[in-house]
């Protein structure tokens, strides 16, 4: 039987293993741009389902690099190293008639990263309203983008 000191420094080293690897994947998780609202808005929409994951008012914007290629109206775009999109979602109201944005669920995050391969060259991430970081796991973001993979994982269009 291990003695009680051998146990908790094996249980220190897990647990430094497991902040280690943690603080790994927050690296690679993109951060929320400051400036996005900054950003040219590209597109709204919204999804009605209350049990669908992404449910709510989307307002989506695309930093410079992301919008270059939007506007090029490329059959099959690709998107440059650093291309972001943030999706700021609402919740869905409905009032008089009218569908409109309520108050902030989330900010969603998409970077291209080329090294990120196992997910199609992007990163993913999520936000709390105040900012705070929402655990994702990268492979299910991909898992869903993947769909659209004539437009290089990426949904938002151009609204002229």
């Amino acid at each position: 039987m291990p003695r009680p000191a051998f146990r908790i420094a094996t249980l220190a080293l897990s647990a430094l293993a497991l902040a280690a690897t943690s603080a790994r994947a927050e690296e690679k998780s993109p951060a929320l741009p400051r400036d996005f609202r900054s950003w040219m808005h590209v597109r709204s929409m919204v999804v009605t389902d209350a049990d669908h994951g992404m449910y709510g008012f989307h307002e989506v914007y695309a930093n410079p690099q992301a919008l270059k290629v939007l506007r090029s109206e490329a059959r099959t775009p690709r998107f440059p190293e650093g291309s972001t999109f943030v999706v700021s979602i609402y919740e869905v109201v409905t009032k008089d008639g009218m569908t409109s944005a309520g108050q902030k669920r989330r900010d969603v995050v998409q970077v291209k990263d080329s090294k990120a391969t196992a997910t199609g060259g992007w990163r993913f991430a999520a936000f709390e309203p105040s900012g705070k970081r929402i655990a994702v796991d990268q492979a299910t973001c991909f898992s869903c983008h993947s769909a659209a993979k004539d437009s290089d994982s990426v949904f938002a269009t151009f609204t002229r």
